[in-house]
């Protein structure tokens, strides 16, 4: 059953499509998660991102969030995100907001997410999108030091030059995290993120690293 699982859980890395450019990039990241109390936790990452086949940077950015656990199925979150991202006329800076409102539940050991994210993005010189976002996430613990997950995420932007809602981005990703210690975490995931609703789409896809510290 854990065989099967798995599989289905890695199905991501296997998917190709026809017709879209294909793009290579690595995103790196270092997360500080500080727990106020059982139900209260702050979180500040930072991350570099790179396309071009991982030759160029891509953005940099650091977020800070609070997230609130009201009980053992339902949180929320809010989040303050400041990044460098590189244009052809060179880098901007742009800020980001967003909120969360996540549902959780177990099967023994089989976790379920559903993910609903409002995002709003200011950007300097240009038009200010509003998007929602969707995710719905499945996670397997295999022991008390290994987890594997697999989730799939559809973007709608809700503010852009034709007034209307359309469905222009989709990614998906799977990864496996290591718990090293009480306090330090490693995660390596694969995501693939497929563009929509545009002229010349491209498929992007991420090796990412996560390195998390506990306190």
């Amino acid at each position: 059953m854990r065989i099967f699982l798995i599989s289905i859980l890695f199905t991501p890395l296997f998917i190709f499509s026809q017709g879209y450019y294909q793009d290579f990039g690595s995103w790196t990241k270092s997360k500080f998660n500080f727990k106020v109390n059982k139900d209260l936790s702050l979180t500040n990452k930072t991350e570099l991102r790179t396309n071009e086949n991982a030759n160029e940077i891509n953005q940099f950015y650091t977020q800070l969030s609070v997230k609130k656990k009201f009980n053992k199925h339902i949180s929320n979150s809010i989040a303050y995100r400041i990044k460098s991202m590189n244009r052809e006329f060179g880098y901007i800076v742009e800020n980001r907001f967003h909120h969360d409102f996540t549902y959780k539940t177990k099967l023994k050991d089989l976790s379920f997410y559903l993910r609903f994210r409002t995002q709003y993005n200011i950007i300097p010189n240009g038009l200010n999108e509003l998007y929602e976002r969707t995710r719905f996430k499945i996670e397997l613990k295999l022991n008390k030091k290994i987890n594997i997950y697999w989730y799939d995420e559809f973007y709608f932007m809700l503010f852009h030059l034709q007034n209307d809602v359309i469905h222009n981005k989709n990614r998906m990703g799977t990864g496996i995290e290591f718990k090293l210690n009480k306090k330090l975490n490693l995660e390596l995931k694969y995501l693939r993120i497929k563009e929509i609703s545009t002229e010349n789409p491209r498929i992007m896809n991420v090796l990412g690293s996560v390195i998390s510290f506990n306190f």
